[in-house]
C-alpha cells in the first residue's frame, strides 16, 4: 500500500460516512436521510464551530476556497445543504466573514467527500478531529 492509500484508509475509517443510503439533497440535519454518523458529525460542527480551535481550522479552509483571500476569519456559519450522489457527499455551509482583504462579507464553505475522503487534507483533519469526540 502506498502512503496515499494508507492515509485515505485511515481517514475513511475515522469518518465512516454512509454511502449505502439513496441519493439525497437536504437543507437540515436528518439522520434518517443522511445516516446517524454524518448527522452526528454535522451536529457537532454546528454546535462547536465557534470554539477557537475549530474556528481557526475552518477559517484556514475558508481562505483556501476563495482565490486571493489571505485569511477569511468566520464570524458565523450555518448549514445550507447536504447532498449525496453516488459516491460523492457535498456539505455546504453559508458563512459570514469578519473584515478581510477582499472586503468579502459572505461566502460558502464546501466540504466534498468522494468515497469517504476529501481531496483537501485540512478538511479531512478537521472532520477527523470532530469524530474523535463522537460516540458512534
Amino acid at each position: 500500500m502506498s502512503k496515499e492509500e494508507i492515509y485515505k484508509a485511515e481517514v475513511w475509517e475515522k469518518l465512516l460516512l454512509d454511502y449505502s443510503l439513496p441519493d439525497y439533497s437536504i437543507s437540515k440535519i436528518d439522520a434518517k436521510v443522511m445516516g446517524p454518523r454524518l448527522a452526528n458529525i454535522l451536529e457537532s460542527i454546528c454546535e462547536k464551530y465557534q470554539q477557537y480551535i475549530n474556528l481557526s481550522a475552518l477559517s484556514v479552509i475558508q481562505s483556501s476556497l476563495v482565490d486571493g483571500l489571505s485569511y477569511g476569519r468566520i464570524k458565523k456559519m450555518k448549514l445550507d445543504n447536504v447532498s449525496k450522489h453516488d459516491n460523492i457527499i457535498i456539505i455546504i455551509f453559508n458563512t459570514i466573514l469578519l473584515p478581510n482583504n477582499l472586503n468579502l462579507k459572505k461566502s460558502q464553505l464546501i466540504f466534498q467527500f468522494v468515497d469517504g475522503v476529501s481531496d483537501d487534507v485540512s478538511i479531512n483533519d478537521f472532520c477527523s478531529n470532530i469524530c474523535r469526540y463522537l460516540n458512534n
